[in-house]
């Protein structure tokens, strides 16, 4: 009997090609969660799961953002949005229902 083979070391061509998956993942997911740009004095109307930035003399337009804030938890959105821009109607968030922090925008009726 012959003595073992080693075992292959793992080609390091794999490392940059984890890297640039992690990175591009990373980055699409941050695209993807700051969702549409949407600035304080855009008007807007709501989309299918989203709200879709229209002009302001556009008969769609039922807000216009006053605020936007970060980091809000969803069930808090509209006293948050209150609390800071008092003339708020109704608000926005990125995260749907949840407890988990998003960004929130403040509307008043345009």
């Amino acid at each position: 009997m012959g003595a073992p083979v080693p075992p292959a070391r793992p080609s390091r061509a794999l490392v940059p090609a984890a890297v640039a998956v992690v990175v591009l993942s990373v980055l699409g997911l941050v695209l993807l969660v700051r969702g549409p740009g949407v600035d304080v004095g855009d008007c807007v109307t709501a989309g299918d799961r989203e709200v879709v930035v229209v002009g302001c003399d556009d008969p769609a337009a039922t807000f216009q953002v006053v605020g936007v804030l970060d980091d809000v938890p969803a069930v808090d959105s509209q006293p948050a949005c209150l609390a800071v821009f008092p003339r708020t109607t109704a608000s926005y968030s990125d995260g749907g229902l949840s407890r988990e922090p998003s960004r929130v925008l403040c509307l008043v009726a345009a």
